[in-house]
């Protein structure tokens, strides 16, 4: 791709490795901007472009074809920096690990929210965007604000209950950039370093470890996608280097060099199954890109 203003834009940039997943081939240009001022300059550059565009943040919730994608990936991984405003309250880039702000801000200093995040892969912004979360809470709960890069410029939005729900929100689109978040944490009575150590150990036991997106579909209302698949007999299902954990029905795994096709193939008989046999369409919370 000619006129590249940014020294930090490469030509067919590896994603496979950027994903959780280890599939996909690679993008036609990346964008990896090392702060947020050169975040900001990149977005408006790529959304000024004709070619397709994708923001990505640590590839946990996303499988991307082995095809590539044909056109710009933007990285949010120069987005790390967390600030301490004091009283509980943090300015979070979007970058930045949810894991390492979970176990070095939430769990050291004692905060509510370890039962709500502890466990969860990826970036704070991928977090925000997905309200990502557990039975215990979600994300945007612990929210103030956020800084956005639009198309129509930078906004900031304050946050509210009826702007998020159940793994999903209405105040950011996929065209969107979370430059960061504004949080605020009350101290907890209870010993949050317990109960993250709690929720870590029964993901151990609970959750396969490995090349996944984490849970590939939704919990439909009162059920879990788990049950469903496991209920039609598809643990353990194999297409080339993809199977359905033994483990837990709701991970697909690429344990030997599984193709976009492979984890995909898997993915369409989980929903072809659950709705023959229980009438239920479920909805993926993977991110498919083609």
């Amino acid at each position: 791709m000619s006129d590249k203003p940014f020294e930090y834009a490469l030509d067919d940039y590896p994603l496979a490795p950027a994903t959780l997943y280890h599939v996909g081939g690679p993008a036609r240009l990346a964008l990896l901007p090392p702060n947020a001022d050169e975040a900001v300059a990149a977005y408006t550059w790529m959304m000024g472009r004709p070619e397709p565009h994708l923001i990505l943040g640590k590839g946990s919730n996303v499988l991307i074809s082995d095809d590539g994608f044909d056109g710009i990936v933007f990285f949010t991984g120069g987005l790390e920096r967390i600030e301490a405003l004091g009283e509980g309250r943090y300015s979070v880039e979007g970058g930045a690990g949810l894991e390492r702000f979970v176990r070095d801000v939430i769990v050291e200093c004692n905060y509510e929210g370890a039962g709500a995040l502890t466990g969860i892969p990826g970036s704070v912004g991928g977090a925000i965007y997905m309200n990502a979360g557990t039975a215990n809470g979600s994300t945007c709960q612990f929210l103030e604000s956020i800084d956005l890069a639009t198309p129509a410029g930078l906004r900031t939005i304050t946050m509210e209950p009826g702007l998020y729900g159940y793994r999903g929100q209405s105040f950011c689109t996929k065209d969107d950039l979370i430059l960061r978040g504004l949080f605020a944490f009350t101290v907890s009575e209870a010993d949050q370093r317990a109960v993250y150590e709690h929720y870590l150990k029964r993901r151990r036991e609970k959750q396969p470890w490995g090349h996944c997106c984490g849970s590939v579909f939704k919990n439909p209302e009162n059920d879990h996608a788990g049950r469903l698949i496991e209920a039609c007999g598809l643990k353990g299902a194999r297409r080339g280097g993809a199977v359905i954990s033994e483990r837990h029905a709701n991970f697909i795994m690429n344990e030997n060099g599984a193709t976009f096709e492979d984890v995909m193939g898997l993915i369409l008989l989980c929903e072809e199954r659950v709705a023959e046999r229980f009438g239920v369409r479920l909805q993926r919370e993977v991110v498919v890109v083609r």
